[in-house]
């Protein structure tokens, strides 16, 4: 009996190691759990703009008009581990400027973390767009997860239409700059103080339409059903900000702003993507006009450009 309990291990341990080498093959050349963005994103030349093979006439010479003093560097700090996603209480801080350090230094690590998730989805298409750009046939575990991230970001187009679904792909995929996420944080909760950042962790002034489903505005107008959405924790409100930008038809200008600077080689730079943000306020270019005022009047106090601290 005791080399019979002996012989009974040795094959559980042999089926278990069978079964996980078995689930590993099956993920392995599809699994986005182990991709470097940084050794992807920036090396895969992008499905052009339009559908032409030289590429459109607007393309030439963008690199020029993105050229900004001061503009947004890709970070090659480590991610933060264990962030504190519960919003500090930002109404002790009377100082104005200790104030918006802290409330950036919060607020940074986890727009890095959320960021860094999209970004990795980008530099799985991209991985998959070479490989259809080189004539090699996509397998259809690969294509369900293609077409699943179309549909997670709102993308019209079907993989038939090959370059142009990879290329409005890669336009909804993509990080959101963290100078522009800082700034519209701010100016939204008003620095992490107001009624719905304290209570819903909102900080971005999203809605949503359910019963129930957040906080009721006291001004809210009669007859109107949105409420502001309420969240578990700040990194939830920064993710659902982000999918926002990234999928909402109203921000498509910006998303298009993002994909030519990464055509002309640049970082995404939230001056210039802030742009499409017109809609985003119903006071329209005036916001846009708050927001690229608020970005640099609030440089020094990000922590972004002298630490690269800025994926």
């Amino acid at each position: 009996m005791r080399f019979g309990k002996k012989v009974f291990a040795v094959v559980i341990v042999c089926i278990l190691f069978t079964a996980a080498a078995f689930l590993n093959s099956c993920g392995r050349g599809d699994a986005q759990s182990d991709i470097d963005p940084d050794k992807i994103i920036g090396k895969v030349e992008l499905p052009p703009l339009n559908n032409n093979k030289k590429g459109a006439p607007r393309e030439a010479g963008i690199k020029e008009k993105y050229e900004r003093k001061g503009a947004e560097q890709k970070s090659r700090n480590p991610l933060p581990k264990n962030i504190n996603t519960k919003l500090p209480d930002f109404t002790q801080y009377k100082d104005v400027e200790t104030k918006k350090k802290k409330f950036f230094n919060f607020l940074r690590p986890i727009i890095r973390v959320e960021n860094h998730k999209v970004l990795k989805e980008r530099a799985y298409v991209l991985l998959k767009w070479q490989k259809y750009k080189n004539g090699e046939e996509l397998v259809e575990k690969e294509k369900k997860r293609l077409v699943r991230l179309a549909e997670k970001y709102r993308v019209k187009s079907e993989y038939s239409k090959g370059g142009t679904f990879f290329r409005d792909l890669l336009i909804h995929i993509d990080k959101v700059p963290v100078d522009l996420a800082l700034i519209q944080a701010a100016k939204e909760s008003a620095w992490g103080t107001s009624y719905f950042a304290r209570e819903g962790n909102n900080l971005f002034g999203q809605w949503c339409f359910e019963e129930g489903c957040g906080l009721v505005p006291r001004r809210r107008p009669e007859g109107a059903t949105y409420e502001v959405k309420a969240f578990d924790d700040v990194s939830d409100s920064v993710r659902a900000y982000i999918h926002n930008l990234n999928s909402h038809p109203a921000y498509k200008d910006l998303r298009l702003e993002r994909y030519r600077m990464r055509l002309a080689g640049r970082e995404p730079d939230g001056h210039y993507m802030a742009s499409g943000l017109e809609k985003y306020s119903e006071i329209g270019i005036e916001y846009v006009r708050t927001v690229r005022q608020m970005i640099r009047g609030n440089q020094r106090f990000m922590g972004i450009h002298d630490s690269t601290d800025s994926i």
